[in-house]
């Protein structure tokens, strides 16, 4: 059963009816508790994509179906209800809160859904390695263990869809495998559908299915340029 449906997907930019897609894709499905990683180069449209997606911006045109709601035909504050609720964002540049500790950061993340569970935000930093760093600020950790704490405020409210935005654009090589296969089991134990963007092919190669946002974007076609 598919969790996430995206049908004449497009975002443009610029004055109303005049302004030419950067995102364009046709159909694209995700099944619940399926893992995705979609492969691109910077500047083709993947953090657009996961921004339609979560719901921070807002679709141009087209249907965005996760679960029973249509996020396509929210407004901006029934948008933001929905991805307090449904999804988990791992952003590239973390966004962590740097003089917050580790477990401030993730009960940041709960406070924005339905309730702040102390507990279970301590077995998320457990589970990613940092129990010994409950009430480390952010700034005193180095990049790959700001990167766990990301991941665990992405499932500290227990979402059904998971983004992950170049989440290891930052991390070495160890660290990224690292990180990767954590969010992985992470969303394998919650139930959790991932969509993951990257432009590293070592991190891509690992899921069993894989897309080409160069070919499902299909703004880009003629076009060097592209989105973000």
């Amino acid at each position: 059963m598919a969790l996430l449906e995206i049908e004449y997907l497009e975002k443009g930019y610029g004055a109303e009816g005049g302004a030419r897609p950067v995102l364009s894709v046709d159909r694209f499905s995700l099944e619940a508790g399926e893992q995705v990683a979609v492969m691109g180069p910077s500047g083709c449209g993947k953090t657009t994509f996961l921004h339609l997606v979560a719901g921070i911006v807002p679709a141009s045109r087209g249907r965005i179906q996760v679960g029973d709601t249509v996020v396509s035909e929210l407004g901006e504050a029934a948008r933001d209800r929905y991805r307090a609720r449904t999804v988990g964002y791992v952003f590239q540049s973390f966004h962590l809160m740097r003089d917050f500790s580790c477990i401030e950061n993730v009960e940041l993340g709960m406070s924005f859904g339905a309730q702040v569970d102390r507990s279970f935000a301590k077995s998320l930093l457990m589970r990613v390695g940092l129990g010994d760093r409950l009430e480390y600020r952010a700034s005193q950790l180095s990049v790959g263990q700001q990167q766990r704490v990301a991941v665990a405020r992405a499932l500290a409210n227990r979402p059904k869809l998971v983004l992950a935005d170049e989440p290891t654009g930052s991390l070495d090589e160890v660290a990224s495998e690292q990180v990767v296969a954590l969010l992985r089991e992470l969303c394998e134990e919650n139930g959790a559908s991932l969509l993951l963007v990257s432009h590293d092919r070592s991190v891509v190669d690992g899921f069993s299915r894989r897309e080409d946002f160069r070919s499902l974007n299909k703004a880009l076609a003629g076009t060097e340029g592209g989105a973000r």
